[in-house]
């Protein structure tokens, strides 16, 4: 089963205590695995977020578009409750202690480190240079080995394995505008510049316009 992470982000959050929106997802793009899932209390403004690990997810329910969130409400206490834009949220996220793996094969880190420790963490630099999200993706020009193929306009997760699995492709024509999923081990180069960048494909243009269209990948 293949989901769209951008309509992903209007699913309803269940399982906890307290109802909560999932606002946007962090991962690693070489490995293809989620890493942080960032949410907001309902009814809360968007600036007041809070950082999960993404092991907190448990399996899309896609039939009733839910996504079980597993914290207790000790851990929702101690997590970083982020304000403002992304810059400070990369900066909570940079105060997490070590990576472990969790239930689903995601990185995580116990929300137990005092805040004093996470100050004075010296593992800040290599997590903002990890881990990038689905925001930042959105738009990223793509292209093929002989020319632009268009932007990214989605990412597809594939639930049963727990990977990112699929790039969705818009070709932004006017006339004949296509969304077309691409494979994501296709992917040969990623040039990041602090999260801009663009996607190669090792593939070419008319590959990439008769690759699969998303309605046929996508769990309705």
């Amino acid at each position: 089963m293949l989901i769209s992470l951008s309509d992903l982000l209007t699913w309803r959050l269940t399982g906890g205590e307290r109802d909560f929106v999932l606002q946007d997802l962090l991962f690693d793009p070489d490995g293809r695995k989620l890493a942080w899932a960032i949410v907001a209390p309902a009814g809360f403004t968007a600036a007041e977020r809070l950082l999960v690990t993404a092991s907190s997810l448990g399996l899309p329910e896609a039939e009733d578009r839910s996504l079980p969130l597993y914290v207790t409400e000790e851990e929702l206490q101690r997590a970083p409750h982020m304000l403002g834009g992304r810059e400070e949220m990369l900066a909570l996220m940079a105060t997490m202690p070590p990576m472990v793996v969790g239930p689903f094969g995601s990185p995580y880190a116990p929300l137990h480190l005092d805040a004093q420790e996470a100050q004075t963490d010296p593992r800040w630099q290599a997590a903002l240079e990890r881990y990038e999200s689905l925001a930042d993706w959105i738009g990223k020009p793509v292209f093929a080995r002989d020319g632009e193929a268009g932007r990214v306009s989605d990412l597809l997760y594939d639930a049963a394995r727990g990977r990112l699995s699929h790039i969705v492709v818009d070709n932004g024509k006017f006339f004949h505008h296509e969304r077309r999923v691409v494979p994501m081990f296709e992917m040969v180069t990623h040039a990041d510049e602090a999260h801009g960048g663009h996607i190669v494909l090792d593939l070419s243009l008319v590959q990439v316009e008769t690759a699969p269209k998303v309605a046929d990948m996508v769990a309705a």
